[in-house]
């Protein structure tokens, strides 16, 4: 396996491209299609998922490959360290010509996440972590609020969230903050502009990975909605729900649907 360090430098390097290649189709048509599943996937999505596999997957043969966007490929299944990443977080926003669409990358070891870039390109925002070296944006270290109770949080949902489910008890005064990202309103969370992200539903793991080191490495608490450990690399490929938080908040939301 390469040095970790290397691999960093692989993987910021080749962030940076990819933001480029994706802002390059940015704000004109783009072709697009939906998936079995109902989500959309455009002719970026595709050429930003051939050049990350270009510069990734060709410079380190031996680790394991999971994307949004590339076919199956089961070997990873028996890799110590995959690469799992989304081309393009936020494919609708992407085309609506929106700005909280992301460039997601990841570097997985043992089931962890490792390494992680994830570039706003529109914004001008690089985030960044290495596992035990702490989470940065655009070079300046960033950590996760002290809010401490739910009265005034800022959670980064739609405000349907926070109304539709049939909650043990009413959220108190928390203020939604949208974004049309899971891994931006990650990276919200990681930065102290927002003090809580989650999802109660399944989740596929390039929707969660990069943003989870962001978070834990800002000194934030990410976990299942039961609050265990999550796990990446799995056969089926994705995470059951996840909550992101401030450390003080975290425990607050696994009780409200333990």
């Amino acid at each position: 396996m390469g040095d970790l360090a290397q691999d960093f430098d692989l993987l910021l390097k080749t962030a940076h491209e990819a933001a480029n290649l994706a802002l390059s189709f940015w704000g004109r048509p783009v072709s697009h299609e939906r998936k079995p599943d109902g989500t959309s996937v455009s002719e970026a999505d595709k050429a930003v998922d051939r050049m990350l596999a270009a510069r990734l997957a060709s410079a380190r043969p031996d680790y394991g490959w999971l994307s949004e966007e590339s076919p199956e490929h089961t070997s990873r299944l028996a890799a110590r360290r995959v690469w799992v990443l989304d081309p393009i977080d936020g494919t609708r926003d992407f085309l609506q010509g929106g700005s909280d669409w992301t460039i997601a990358l990841s570097l997985v070891e043992d089931g962890t996440p490792v390494l992680a870039a994830v570039i706003n390109p529109v914004r001008g925002e690089v985030f960044e972590a290495q596992a035990g070296a702490g989470a940065y944006l655009n070079a300046q270290r960033i950590n996760t609020s002290r809010q401490n109770e739910l009265t005034g949080a800022r959670v980064a949902v739609s405000a349907a969230a926070l109304t539709k489910k049939p909650w043990r008890a009413p959220w108190p005064g928390a203020v939604a903050v949208g974004a049309n990202s899971t891994i931006y309103r990650m990276a919200l969370v990681a930065s102290a502009r927002a003090d809580v992200a989650f999802a109660l539903s399944p989740k596929w793991e390039w929707d969660i990975a990069a943003g989870a080191l962001l978070v834990s490495e800002a000194g934030g608490t990410v976990t299942s909605v039961s609050g265990a450990p999550l796990a990446f690399n799995s056969a089926e490929a994705k995470v059951q729900g996840f909550v992101a938080a401030a450390p003080d908040l975290h425990q607050m939301l696994i009780e409200r649907w333990r």
